[in-house]
Formats: C-alpha cells, structure tokens, sequence
C-alpha cells in the first residue's frame, strides 16, 4: 500500500512539474507572449531559477516528502545503485515518471492551446553541430557533478534537509548553463513525454541514456565509500 501511494505521489509531482516546465517555455519562450525574454540566455536563467523554485517545492511538499521527491528515473536509479532504495520500486517510480512527463505536458495543451503544440511539447534539442559523443558525455558530467553534491551532503546527517535545496539549484544552474549547448535535459522524463506527444525523437536515446548512466555511476561510486569507510546515518528515501 505505501509502494502504490508513494508511486502516485511521484506521478501527481511529476505531472506538475513538467505543467510547469512546458508553462514556463510557453510564457517566456514564444514570441507572442507578452513576458517573452528574447535574450536566450537571459531567458535561460530565469527559467532555470523559476524550476528550481517549483522543484523544491515539490520536493519539501508532503506529497514530496512522502516519496522520497525523485521525478527522475536517474535520481531513482541513483539511489537503487546507492543501496538506499528497494529495488522492487524502482519500475513502479520509473514507469510513474515517465507516466506525468506525458500527462504534465498533455495537461499544458490543453491549458495553452496550440501555442504548446507549434513549440512541440517543449522537445529538448541540442545546439546545432553538436555532436553525439559530446552531447552524452556533458549531459552525463553534468548530473554527476549535481549527484555527487548530493552524495558529500548525504554525508552529513545535519544536512540531510538541505538536499532538495541542493539537486534544485543544480538543476536551475544546469537550464542556465547548458539550455543552449545540450538542451539541459538530465532527466529522462524531461525528454520522454515531450517527444512522445511531438513525434520529434532526434537524440531520445542519449537523453534518455545518458542521466541513467549518470546516476549509475554515481550510486556505485558513493557506496564503494559509503560502505568502506565510518557507518552513517542515511537519510530516509521511502
């Protein structure tokens, strides 16, 4: 009972969140809106500060707290790899994931109107020229490097509160920073729901890949030092 709960938690978290991704590029990103930033990069930042925003929230909420606040299959991934999740949830969260990455930007139709289906469900795409190797391997670094400030607080029991403040800010410094080199994706959900609604699927595969790999990793590495090093406390992820 509390596996199918917490999976319709991070259904429900989900599918707001990606309401508000495919939003938040209908308000700033279309011409024909009156708070459209022209500037990419200017717009970039914004947007990465305002999802940061709404994913804390998300995550703080009860509904957040209740699940463990993944809304990514490589944060759950991550945390299996970590010994810190059951593997019998990991295919009810993933499949939950990917479930309101195709319902959060469906919903945003429905709310915008065509406006969402002329920038195509808000499909993440990388710069022109880039190529496939260096797309996986950034893409790749980049939720690492926000895993592996993730694992250094999960270290410390005192700060375990401050994770979601943590994987936000990562995030919204990724949109910033990366938005117009590699679309800034780092969650297979993020590029799941869109393509499937838009048709467009250039590139799927290593977005898709790429930040599974990434929390793979990472999990492995931080419990080959978790488990050879002092016994400490772990944060709860159920």
């Amino acid at each position: 009972m509390d596996l199918a709960r917490h999976t319709g938690y991070e259904f429900l978290s989900t599918t707001v969140l990606f309401f508000g991704v495919v939003s938040l590029v209908r308000v700033l990103a279309l011409p024909d809106s009156p708070l459209a930033i022209k500037d990419p990069h200017l717009m970039l930042g914004t947007a990465g500060a305002v999802v940061a925003l709404l994913l804390a929230a998300l995550m703080y909420a009860p509904t957040g707290r209740a699940s463990g606040g993944h809304f990514n299959p490589a944060v759950t991934v991550f945390l299996w790899a970590d010994g810190l999740f059951p593997a019998r949830a990991v295919l009810p969260y993933i499949a939950a994931q990917l479930a309101g990455s195709v319902s959060g930007p469906a919903l945003a139709r429905l709310v915008w109107g065509a406006p969402v289906g002329r920038m195509h469900y808000a499909v993440v795409a990388p710069a022109p020229g880039l190529g496939t190797t260096a797309l996986f391997l950034i893409e790749t670094a980049a939720l690492v490097a926000i895993l592996a400030a993730v694992a250094v607080v999960m270290s410390h029991p005192r700060l375990h509160a401050l994770i979601p403040a943590v994987i936000a800010v990562g995030v919204g410094l990724v949109i910033a920073s990366l938005g117009t080199v590699t679309g800034a994706n780092i969650n297979p959900a993020r590029a799941f729901g869109p393509a499937l609604l838009s048709g467009q699927y250039a590139h799927l595969w290593i977005y898709l890949l790429s930040p599974l790999v990434a929390g793979l990793l990472a999990g492995l590495a931080h419990r080959a030092l978790r488990t050879s090093g002092p016994a400490t406390a772990q944060p709860a992820t159920t």
